[in-house]
């Protein structure tokens, strides 16, 4: 199993209960593919620098989770349907951060 970082872009025009929600199902959507969450945090909102789907604000979802690679694939295809996430990144952390 490999530690990977989830980057996750919300849109601003979520309130705080409606992120909270996305959350869970995310929790939810990482644990059927067999994903170990290690570290979840939610950042508040936060002005883009740039409009992404015409939002200039988002919230950011940071999580560190432990998958196997098969799995990692299963959830970007999984996020890719995902109409409210305006964007999303895995990263595969080396050993030495990871720990």
């Amino acid at each position: 199993m490999k530690t990977y970082e989830l980057l996750l872009i919300l849109p601003g025009t979520f309130d705080d209960s409606s992120a909270t929600r996305f959350i869970k199902d995310l929790e939810n959507t990482l644990v059927k593919f067999n994903a170990k969450i290690n570290d979840l945090q939610l950042k508040g909102k936060q002005q883009l620098a740039y409009s992404i789907k015409d939002k200039k604000s988002a919230f950011q979802v940071i999580a560190k989770i432990t998958a196997e690679p098969k799995d990692i694939s299963a959830i970007k295809e999984r996020l890719k349907l995902v109409e409210d996430l305006l964007r999303f990144e895995i990263f595969n952390l080396p050993e030495v951060v990871a720990s």
